[in-house]
């Protein structure tokens, strides 16, 4: 038979922790020992408290014992820009609109001429912020003009959500029939 030797530190580390298993404990271990059940109390705690928000008495009607206010709506809806264009070449026309407008809480950003060099012959309306034309027909009703007139064409380029562009029709506009 064959005789394994074992070296000197083999048998020296196994009777320094037979030692060590049956005699004091170092001071490191005592520290992990410490900080193992102290941790394990932390997470018995905070287990607890878990359970006991989620669980809690049947007078509690929620999780938190810190009121939190509903968002309320603001008063005033919010105001529509809009641009409003001279597309049929009558002087002043654009600015008669504007003032209208601004006069019916619009907030008319912009106006001008028609700069495409079409004289159109109808009024029409432009929703550039939604396909329902929201905006669009608040304007429309606010000048009477037809909802056939009133036509989605969204762009995010600009800061406008509606653009006027008045036609030779004007005067059957809100604007004009008291005139």
């Amino acid at each position: 038979m064959v005789r394994r030797r074992t070296s000197k530190r083999t048998a020296s580390k196994k009777k320094s922790s037979r030692k060590r298993k049956g005699g004091k404990s170092s001071l490191k271990e005592r520290f992990l020992t410490t900080a193992i059940w102290g941790l394990s109390l932390v997470n018995i705690i905070l287990i607890f408290s878990l359970v006991s928000n989620f669980v809690g008495s049947p007078d509690d009607s929620g999780l938190s014992a810190i009121p939190v206010p509903e968002p309320t709506q603001p008063d005033v809806e919010e105001r529509i820009t809009v641009q409003v264009l001279n597309a049929c070449g009558v002087t002043g026309l654009a600015r008669e609109v504007t003032e209208f407008l601004r006069d019916n809480n619009f907030d008319v950003v912009d106006f001008g001429n028609y700069t495409d060099g079409i004289k159109l012959e109808r009024t029409l309306i432009f929703d550039r912020t939604s396909m329902s034309s929201k905006n669009a027909l608040k304007v429309a009703r606010a000048l009477d003009v037809s909802k056939s007139q009133v036509v989605p064409q969204l762009e995010d380029s600009q800061q406008l959500m509606v653009t006027v562009l008045v036609g030779k029709d004007y005067q059957k506009l809100t604007v004009f029939a008291n005139k």
